[in-house]
């Protein structure tokens, strides 16, 4: 089985309104479950959050559908003021956190660069979007591209990253991190309950709400209008491999 372009994201919600119709496959990685759609010659997977997910996740696609592109999508934290909710970028430069690591996408001949994505091992606040600016000078964060984009590089699999911003530089982000599960999965239920009886987070969840299902649609209208083009996948280098192309 083959396709051509494997998009993965975090959680189905990220891809609703586009996978919405879509044939649904269930695959089972290393015990693990994970949701795809296909819909001609695309195919769209759920990883749960983190990094590690994310490129298990796109090994699995990779090894099963063998796709010419893999797309990094889904929602993403702004750490710059001018970056407004539901705004689309597509970084050509993803930061892993935890490593140091940078994956860089060629955007033409030997060009290498663009704006700077960093996938982090927790939900940014206000206080860590400060931090990573500071350390990785980047634009926005996630906490996955970095695992799809590693797997692209091994793989020599075109690559790109497409993230919507859900939530602004200076959002006021409630404590999320403690509802995410073993699985990469947000306990929404449970958090619905810890947060009904916190009224000084009742705003803030209210908004974050609002601003991820503009985000969501302003992607997912991204994604379809891209998909059935010409869309091209970039080849993906280390700063190692990059500097050596040019030589």
């Amino acid at each position: 089985m083959s396709c051509r372009v494997a998009i993965i994201a975090a959680m189905e919600r990220e891809l609703k309104p586009l996978v919405q119709g879509w044939a649904l496959n269930i695959l089972t990685v290393e015990g693990k479950t994970l949701v795809c759609y296909e819909q001609g010659d695309v195919v769209a997977v759920f990883c749960g959050m983190g990094t590690k997910r994310a490129e298990l996740a796109a090994q699995a696609i990779a090894e099963r559908y063998k796709p010419q592109i893999l797309i990094s999508a889904g929602v993403a934290g702004a750490l710059i003021r001018s970056l407004k909710v539901g705004n689309v970028v597509l970084p050509n430069v993803i930061v892993d956190a935890a490593t140091g690591i940078e994956y860089r996408c060629a955007v033409g001949g030997q060009v290498v660069g663009g704006g700077v994505l960093v996938s982090t091992f927790e939900i940014a606040g206000k206080k860590s979007k400060d931090e990573l600016v500071e350390c990785f000078h980047a634009l926005l964060v996630d906490m996955e591209a970095a695992g799809v984009a590693k797997v692209a590089m091994v793989k020599e699999i075109g690559f790109r990253c497409v993230k919507a911003i859900s939530d602004e530089h200076d959002f006021a982000m409630p404590p999320l991190d403690q509802f995410i599960n073993a699985q990469g999965g947000f306990e929404t239920a449970k958090f619905a309950r810890w947060v009904a009886v916190r009224p000084q987070y009742w705003g803030a969840t209210l908004a974050l709400g609002r601003n991820t299902r503009r985000a969501v649609n302003a992607l997912c209208d991204w994604l379809d209008r891209n998909l059935g083009g010409n869309l091209q996948g970039a080849k993906v280098v280390t700063l190692d491999g990059a500097e050596s192309s040019k030589n």
